[in-house]
């Protein structure tokens, strides 16, 4: 559909101009920040400060990619040539995984460099060799591919698409303002299962000693599409299209 192509086009625009404008304004008043002690700049995720207006459109987009058939009626032409519904489901969630991975880990390279040469500037810009840099970079990437399926998955659960668009922007965008207003020690407690701190705690140079450690911010953020769509997958299964 012609709204793919418009929607990864939106997700690209912010990725990259935002991490821009960010480096840019901090290049220009470096000499000022850096002189304040409680200043503190993290140079490599700053590069993916854009991702969190992109990570909602490639979430929209995997929302449409079933919400769209149940609205036109089209679900039932498509369920009726493929008997077996966790196909189906598992056909569009692999078409648009390896789309929205291989667009993210662009999206994600394109954002690191133009940054980072900006940051060279006055010092701090990091290298892809730099420690933690690719790691960064991958993980940004795979972090849109993880919203993609997110959004997949509610769309097959909710059917459509105004809800499960709501609820996946209730997901990355409500949820940790609320939880962070919970009395300490819950909103770290809770709030470091919340997907935009598993996949802060991946793409930083520092990770966060109250948040999960990598390899389990990493596994939890996987297994959020894959129980998802395990659940979207029962629904599919047993109820009428």
């Amino acid at each position: 559909m012609r709204s793919s192509y418009w929607a990864l086009l939106c997700a690209a625009v912010p990725s990259v101009l935002v991490g821009i404008l960010v480096a840019q304004n901090v290049s220009s008043s470096w000499q000022d920040l850096n002189a304040h002690k409680d200043f503190h700049f993290e140079a490599l995720s700053s590069s993916f400060d854009g991702f969190q207006f992109s990570q909602l459109v490639v979430g929209v987009l995997g929302v449409l990619v079933i919400s769209s058939e149940y609205t036109s009626g089209l679900i039932r032409t498509t369920l009726a040539a493929i008997p077996h519904r966790r196909a189906v489901l598992a056909a569009k969630a692999a078409v648009l995984g390896v789309i929205a991975l291989v667009s993210g880990e662009v999206l994600a390279f394109a954002a690191f460099f133009p940054v980072q040469a900006i940051l060279h500037g006055v010092g701090i810009g990091l290298s892809i060799s730099s420690p933690g840099a690719l790691r960064a970079v991958l993980s940004a990437g795979f972090y849109l591919a993880v919203i993609a399926l997110v959004g997949l998955a509610l769309g097959a659960l909710l059917r459509h698409s105004a809800g499960a668009i709501a609820a996946l922007f209730g997901l990355v965008f409500v949820l940790p303002g609320v939880i962070s207003a919970f009395p300490a020690p819950w909103n770290t407690r809770i709030g470091k299962f919340l997907p935009t701190n598993l996949a802060g705690q991946l793409i930083s140079q520092q990770p966060h000693a109250d948040l999960l450690s990598r390899p389990w911010s990493f596994a939890v953020l996987l297994a959020y599409p894959v129980v998802l769509l395990l659940l979207a997958g029962y629904a599919l299964e047993h109820r009428d299209a």
